[in-house]
């Protein structure tokens, strides 16, 4: 066997990729049988008995080409009119031509011309009578001819549907595939013109292949001034084997639309270079739907009956369902459906440029591999479909539609670039902004575009989006102790519902009303968690929360807090992951509930944050020096320790940025509460005045800093800075 590496047989352009279909499905009909070949580094390699002199012999001379008719579309060749004249011409020549290579086409051009003759067709047909000619076709041509009808349309109960290989049925606007085919046939095999251009079409990767002015439709955009007739010959060969297997998927209504034809499906406009917004939905002029091909790259020498079957069933599935986007198949190709021994895809879109011309562009080939953590993507699938039918009501605000491609984005990057905890976390902060954009408006819960919100994502990203990066980890630890602040005992609930409109029912969520505990508005993070911490307080208060709600399976380590007080954390990436972990259901997970990195803290928020705890403080011996614990009793237990009662006039005073104001209300609270902040009477009863202020952090964000949950051994850090530790002999 030789290994012939066709250099001209590229997976992209499309024209490229159909021509390695084509030619390994004609030598293997017409020359060897036992022909294989496969891809490699996105070139094709033919393994066959022949030799290259062999098989370049074998197109000059031997290969007879598929007969491509198509009597139901314009310059078909068979009406009479100026427009039908070259194809009508190369008909005529083709039937004159004693060439046994040219016995099927004129087989077939004879049975076209008896089927027109009994329905009384002289003229071309007539859009009401189009149908009535196809199904004719269908069945009345021979079955060599049957891949062809295929790959050209595909008959409904009750109408057509024309896969996008072939434009509409054969033709590409006002252009005719089947038109150029015949014309190009005429000269490369009756007229041996170009002789020269089959070594050149097969073997020139970069080779001058221009020579015809025959264009090459959409199958491969840049040549535009004509290409080498070779290539179009073996691209339109190279369809009829990519139809394999329609006949069996054929009423598309029924049966998902695109996912009916082989690895075809609805675009994304996400994924791949100058795509836009509109890119994913179907302009009003088009004359058909968008589409994408998923052309299949294997590794292992394959057979045209191992190829059939790949391409007759041509399509990948997430469990039970069919892909039936561009986002379904990526995420398929990442190891939910994918075993055929597919190495790789090549991302074939349809784009309509040049007015209602459409262009095959590549986007990049996708690698099929498996990628941790996929399933836990793939759960979203049923809310991003929903989120996608919003999206086409063209009254949908256009910010739902840049969200929802910023999660498709997100969600393709992950897979393309095989997973990675930090590319898991752009997904999970995508989701976040997509809720986020539902959640605006006051409005009917049932106004709502989705019919209910996003919730219930596994406890799995908890540990799966964790950034690598270790700023981006002080982010995700902030927001993950915010997203699961302690609930209450009383209702007061968990902080989604300060976060939008939304109703928690045992672990389903429901839009309900926009209430006044919704307080997250459309400034910065800083000033949104002031207003949540603010509400929350009211809201215990109101409930009669034992304890303030404000504990956490996941506190926050001081040093996360220090940084955000310092202005060191990225707070976009703060409100975005508080909105994708919010979405989150966690019953059993908890974080390790220590901080052991000493914190470089302001003394003002430590002061204040003592007064904001969700437990009771105590102080406790501990050797031959005492340490200051938080309980936090579950009901029915004793009750030890002092339970601080808020003061309104913290927050408040610190959103009219009067820091020292606010201090001295909590050194007050302290005292009261019998602790002792170093801010106190002295021996000789002088008081010691401390400016709170000085510090560095804003009013702003010492506000903000005092929702974070901390751990309970970190009111010790706490204590050192503001509290005068008491004796243990006054403890015992």
């Amino acid at each position: 066997m030789s290994e012939l590496v066709l250099e001209g047989c590229t997976s992209e352009p499309l024209m490229g990729y159909l021509k390695a279909l084509g030619l390994l499905r004609l030598v293997s009909e017409q020359k060897d049988a036992e022909a294989r070949g496969f891809w490699r580094d996105g070139v094709f390699v033919l393994e066959t008995k022949l030799d290259s002199d062999g098989f370049l012999k074998f197109f000059r001379d031997e290969y007879k080409p598929t007969p491509l008719v198509a009597p139901w579309g314009a310059r078909s060749g068979f009406y009479p009119g100026s427009s039908e004249s070259s194809a009508r011409k190369a008909l005529t020549d083709i039937e004159n031509t004693g060439s046994l290579r040219f016995e099927p086409f004129q087989a077939a051009i004879k049975c076209v011309r008896a089927i027109l003759t009994r329905l009384g067709f002289s003229e071309k047909v007539k859009d009401e009578h189009k149908l009535k000619l196809m199904r004719a076709c269908r069945a009345e041509f021979p079955d060599a001819l049957l891949p062809w009808l295929d790959a050209a349309y595909v008959l409904t109960s009750d109408d057509r549907i024309f896969p996008p290989i072939l434009g509409t049925g054969g033709n590409e606007g006002s252009g005719s595939y089947v038109s150029g085919f015949a014309q190009m046939a005429v000269e490369a095999l009756v007229k041996r013109k170009w002789d020269a251009a089959v070594e050149l079409s097969l073997f020139e990767k970069n080779g001058a292949n221009a020579f015809g002015t025959q264009t090459p439709g959409h199958f491969s955009p840049e040549d535009i001034r004509g290409v080498n007739p070779w290539d179009y010959l073996l691209a339109l060969e190279g369809c009829c084997l990519w139809a394999s297997g329609l006949s069996r998927r054929a009423d598309t209504k029924t049966g998902g639309g695109m996912a009916a034809f082989p690895y075809t499906v609805h675009p994304v406009a996400v994924g791949g270079p100058g795509l836009c917004g509109a890119d994913g939905k179907r302009p009003k002029t088009a004359k058909r739907d968008l589409a994408e091909l998923w052309l299949p790259l294997w590794d292992a020498p394959t057979g045209l009956t191992e190829l059939l079957n790949l391409l007759g069933e041509g399509r990948v599935s997430n469990g039970r369902r069919s892909a039936r986007t561009a986002l379904d198949f990526v995420v398929a190709a990442s190891g939910l459906g994918v075993d055929r021994g597919i190495s790789a895809f090549q991302r074939m879109t349809f784009l309509m440029r040049n007015g209602q011309t459409f262009y095959a562009t590549s986007l990049g080939r996708i690698s099929v591999r498996h990628v941790p953590d996929i399933f836990l993507v793939d759960a979203v699938r049923p809310w991003l479909d929903g989120l996608r039918r919003a999206c086409r009501d063209d009254t949908t605000p256009i910010r739902f539609a840049s969200a929802l491609r910023r999660v498709e984005s997100a969600i393709f990057d992950f897979c393309k670039y095989g997973g990675g905890s930090d590319r898991l976390a752009q997904v999970l902060a995508a989701l976040g902004g997509a809720e986020r954009e539902l959640a605006i408006g006051d409005m009917k819960p049932e106004k709502r575009r989705t019919r209910r919100p996003l919730a219930g994502l596994s406890s799995g990203w908890l540990k799966a989006a964790m950034p690598t990066n270790e700023d981006d980890k002080r982010v995700f630890r902030l927001a993950r102790g915010l997203a699961f602040l302690n609930p209450g005992v009383k209702a007061t609930g968990r902080i989604r519902r300060y976060l939008e409109p939304v109703e928690q029912k045992g672990k389903s969520w429901t839009w309900g009303e926009r209430g006044g505990h919704v307080v997250w508005g459309g400034g910065d993070v800083m000033r949104n968690l002031g207003a949540v911490l603010i509400r929350r307080l009211m809201d215990a208060e109101q409930n009669g929360e034992p304890l303030l709600p404000l504990g956490s399976a996941f506190p926050v380590p001081l040093a996360d807090i220090a940084a955000f007080l310092n202005g060191e954390t990225d707070d976009v990436k703060l409100d975005d992951l508080l909105w994708g972990l919010s979405l989150v259901e966690c019953d059993n997970e908890v974080a390790a509930a220590r901080s052991d990195e000493e914190a470089r803290l302001p003394r003002a928020y430590a002061l204040l944050k003592l007064t904001l705890l969700g437990g009771r403080l105590e102080w406790k011996p501990h050797g031959r020096d005492s340490l200051l614990r938080i309980n936090t009793p579950k009901l029915g237990d004793a009750l030890g320790g002092v339970a601080m009662k808020p003061e309104p006039s913290i927050p408040a005073k610190l959103r009219a940025g009067d820091v020292q104001g606010a201090c001295e209300v909590a050194a007050r609270r302290l005292r009261a509460s019998r602790f002792q902040p170093v801010c106190g009477f002295l021996a000789d009863g002088s008081r010691r005045n401390i400016d709170w202020s000085a510090g560095g952090a804003t009013p702003e964000r010492l506000l903000a800093a005092l929702l974070f949950p901390i751990p309970d051994n970190a009111v010790n850090q706490l204590a050192d800075l503001v509290l005068r530790r008491p004796s243990v002999e006054s403890l015992v």
